[in-house]
């Protein structure tokens, strides 16, 4: 039987980031199922473009870990200015909404105004435990604004009723100006700088898939094609289908927190029912190149009903590199509740979609496509995980797992903290955890 000191599950950035925090110090095996490293940080070549699983961008804000990240990239990286922007009432605007409402019609603008100044001298209380998606975003921003783009904007992504979507999540991703920045916004000059993600690095060539493979290289325990079937925690024991038992001492998880638990054999009724609770949505992607693109834009948001994707980016102005020369790749996102979805009706739609908001004019540009499935893409905040992550989470440290990364800890996040949950993971094993 095969032993080693840490079985790592998932090489995706988590899971090589712990990596590279035990490299020549302690004895890891890194069970990747797929035949590359990555997860969903991955680049696929077809037709001589490059496609990433939607728009994967780095936001570096710790400096630890922008070390790691800009040293593993060396000179193939990039710092790009954030153009995003929102289409809506057959108008674009600057992303984010809220704070550049003068793109929109006079109506439209006088009524976010309005409602947003109605709500913020109203000094509405927030909710002593988590807030419901439908309140908050009335309560901040008022009757306009959540009209005209917060509730059919995310509902489109979340594919969940507003009214249990809890909010724990929207700090720092939803901005939250100040009343003379909305009133600037609606009648004065344009708002680039606002939000999280203003500027972001990206690889040079080679896509977001750049980063993965250049982490992996330096990864001498990782191991791809190997899936862990079960766990049994009490025996410190896996089972990894095609290769047999392996025996641990301690264990990371970056897999998604639900599937974990239901393949670990000496899980608790208790904690195989809070998992099983736990929901989140599924993305689909198609990724188009195409010819005679004419947009700088990098990303777009898209909350109306005629339109069935949410987001919508040029990855190609990301790098010139991921298409070829006078060609643009772009990446449309769509998400259900889980369900199918038809990939011949929803291309027609995309390609409509796309020529209705002048980023093509015709389907004949359309020189290559490529879908891309995210079965679990954004979990779902709901009472139901505020309620079952503690007991999970609490079972797993009696045990002295860590279950870590978006879908390990089961939330919300971007790369570079899934990088940073990474190399803390690997930090408590060397301290003795």
């Amino acid at each position: 039987m095969l032993e080693t000191g840490t079985l790592i599950i998932g090489g995706g950035l988590a899971g090589l980031s712990a990596a590279k925090g035990l490299e020549r110090k302690k004895p890891y095996l890194i069970a990747e199922r797929e035949n590359r490293a990555g997860g969903l940080a991955a680049t696929l070549k077809k037709g001589g473009f490059h496609f990433d699983y939607s728009g994967h961008l780095l936001h570096l804000r710790w400096p630890k870990t922008k070390k790691l990240i800009l040293d593993a990239l060396g000179r193939n990286c990039g710092l790009i200015k954030r153009d995003a922007r929102v289409y809506t009432h057959k108008s674009w605007t600057p992303y984010p909404f809220q704070a550049n409402l003068h793109g929109m019609p006079d109506k439209v603008k006088a009524d976010c105004v309005s409602g947003f100044l109605a709500a913020y001298n109203a000094k509405w209380q927030a909710a002593s435990e988590p807030e419901v998606f439908s309140r908050w975003t009335n309560r901040v921003f008022g009757g306009g604004i959540s009209k005209h783009f917060m509730l059919p904007y995310n509902g489109k992504l979340w594919q969940y009723p507003l009214e249990r979507l809890t909010t724990e999540w929207c700090a720092p991703f939803v901005p939250v100006p100040k009343p003379e920045e909305i009133i600037n916004g609606a009648y004065g000059k344009k708002t680039w700088t606002m939000g999280y993600n203003t500027s972001f690095y990206y690889p040079k060539r080679g896509g977001i898939g750049a980063l993965s493979t250049a982490l992996a290289m330096t990864s001498r325990g990782l191991r791809l094609g190997l899936e862990v079937e079960s766990v049994n925690l009490r025996k410190r024991e896996a089972m990894i289908r095609h290769f047999g038992p392996v025996r641990f001492k301690r264990l990371i998880n970056t897999s998604p927190l639900n599937d974990f638990i239901a393949r670990t054999q000496d899980a608790p009724a208790a904690v195989r029912k809070a998992a099983a609770s736990l929901r989140h949505n599924t993305v689909y992607v198609l990724n188009l190149g195409a010819k005679g693109v004419k947009s700088d834009m990098h990303w777009g948001y898209f909350p109306e009903e005629r339109f069935p994707f949410y987001r919508a980016g040029i990855a190609s102005n990301f790098s010139k590199h991921l298409a070829p020369s006078g060609m643009a790749s772009f990446y449309i996102e769509i998400a259900t509740d889980g369900r199918a979805l038809d990939l011949a009706s929803a291309e027609t739609e995309i390609i409509q979609g796309l020529k209705a908001c002048g980023l093509i004019e015709s389907a004949s540009q359309v020189v290559e496509k490529l879908w891309l499935k995210i079965p679990c893409a954004y979990v779902i905040y709901n009472r139901e995980r505020a309620k079952a992550l503690p007991l999970i989470c609490d079972w797993l440290k009696t045990r002295k797992i860590q279950s870590i990364g978006r879908y390990g800890a089961w939330k919300y996040s971007f790369m570079e903290e899934s990088v940073k949950e990474g190399l803390e993971a690997a930090g408590k094993i060397l301290h003795g955890y």
